[in-house]
């Protein structure tokens, strides 16, 4: 008996067990930090969520409100909230905030989780037309499982309890890339621009523009981005643009918190600076903080630049976008809430990527989902009662970096290999042969 056919989209295409595995993965974890943090009573339908609930826009529905009155709001918190609640975007972006206003900050906090379920449908929409019109029809199963991820994944979980737009910025970047694909410059430009506008760094993107020579994308991104800063100054005067560039891009870098090492129980920081703090400070103790940056961004440069290396296939422009969307994300200290904008083209590799690396990309995924905060996981480590020296190991290794930073690397190193065609196992196998040799000529 054949398998239900409706919409002439069958029940499962193909058997994909360990795309599957890994997305299942993916949403039973997700699923666990929002019954963590909602805390539902399903028995008498109430929640406990918590008081960081909607933090984020109660801090936008705030600014707006400074600014419809004439304050500054730039470094100022709700009184309700924490002295981390602050406004952190370009001026002109308030103004989108200011119907928020109108009503009390829940309602505002409903709206914003619609909006994102919506862009969430719409990039799940949109993944899964890339993959029916680039390697096969998706079936169902899949259909259901990659929604799932984009909505219930734990890095989705951020952008619903805090109420932040990182799955209406996701979309943004979809729609760019998928404009740039269909030769359509001007939308992708503009795409890219508005997601930079609100969150300035998606501007790295343009990288990956000028390395496709698309000229009118630049010019496209660079009109939005310029054009949203002047209506700042028209809409609220210079001094709010000079306090965005002199003190909030500033501040954001939070350099010299890195100094010695980023300790593991800081803020959730997934970035390539924060393994980059241990190396630099383990090697150099009095290494200034001003340092750290251009390191990061070297590193960032090594990555594009090795991954840039086939653009030519559809696989490699995958690989090169993800390696862009990487280092967009990593090379500041950026919260892991902004792995959401890893999807595309994350989830389409899963199922156009054939060859070397393809299993490890998935493996990587895989880690990259286990998202658990490093203070958590050192002190779960001290309390379990390892021997001294795998204790040691352990907190080192949870400290040095968090565990979606070790998936991204798992991910790049099989990018790597697909794109230079290196069968890892083999290569594996032969440096360990090479090593026992070594072993053997220096003992006998």
């Amino acid at each position: 008996m054949a398998l239900p056919d409706p919409l002439g989209r069958p029940l499962v295409a193909r058997s994909k067990r360990t795309v599957w595995a890994a997305m299942a993965f993916a949403i039973l974890w997700g699923a666990a930090a929002y019954d963590r943090n909602f805390n539902p009573d399903w028995t008498e339908w109430a929640w406990s969520p918590g008081g960081n609930l909607g933090a984020n826009v109660r801090t936008y529905r705030y600014a707006a409100k400074l600014a419809r009155e004439g304050q500054s709001f730039y470094g100022v918190a709700p009184p309700e909230l924490g002295e981390w609640a602050v406004y952190l975007y370009p001026p002109i972006t308030v103004t989108v905030y200011y119907p928020f206003t109108g009503f009390e900050w829940l309602t505002g906090y409903w709206i914003v989780v619609a909006l994102n379920v919506l862009a969430g449908l719409a990039v799940a929409a949109a993944v899964v037309r890339f993959v029916d019109r680039t390697a096969y029809r998706l079936g169902w199963l899949d259909v259901g499982l990659i929604t799932g991820v984009v909505l219930v994944s734990p890095f989705t979980f951020g952008t619903i309890y805090y109420g932040n737009i990182n799955l209406l910025v996701a979309l943004a970047f979809v729609a760019g890339f998928l404009a740039l694909g269909n030769d359509r410059e001007g939308v992708a430009g503009a795409a890219f621009g508005l997601a930079a506008l609100f969150k300035l760094f998606p501007a790295i993107v343009g990288v990956w523009l000028l390395k496709r020579r698309s000229w009118r994308a630049v010019a496209s991104a660079t009109a939005v981005g310029v054009g949203g800063l002047l209506a700042g100054v028209v809409a609220y005067g210079t001094e709010p643009t000079v306090t965005f560039f002199s003190k909030v891009v500033f501040d954001r870098a939070e350099t010299a918190a890195f100094v010695g090492g980023y300790p593991a129980d800081a803020t959730f920081y997934v970035t390539l600076q924060r393994p980059l703090s241990h190396v630099v400070w383990g090697l150099f103790p009095n290494a200034p903080p001003e340092v750290l940056t251009p390191l990061a961004a070297l590193a960032g440069a090594g990555i594009l630049l090795a991954l840039y290396a086939d653009v030519e296939t559809l696989r490699g422009r995958l690989i090169a976008v993800f390696a862009t969307l990487v280092v967009t994300v990593t090379l500041i200290p950026a919260l892991q809430w902004y792995l959401v904008l890893l999807f595309f083209p994350m989830i389409p590799l899963w199922y156009v990527w054939e060859g070397p690396g393809r299993r490890l990309f998935l493996a990587g995924g895989a880690v990259m989902f286990a998202n658990e905060y490093p203070g958590s996981l050192v002190e779960a480590v001290r309390e379990f009662g390892f021997p001294p020296l795998l204790e040691v190991v352990l907190v080192d290794v949870f400290t040095f970096a968090t565990v979606p930073l070790y998936g991204i690397i798992i991910m790049l190193i099989a990018c790597a290999a697909a794109t230079y065609d290196v069968r890892l196992y083999r290569a594996v196998v032969r440096a360990g042969s090479r090593g026992r040799a070594a072993v053997r000529g220096v003992t006998e």
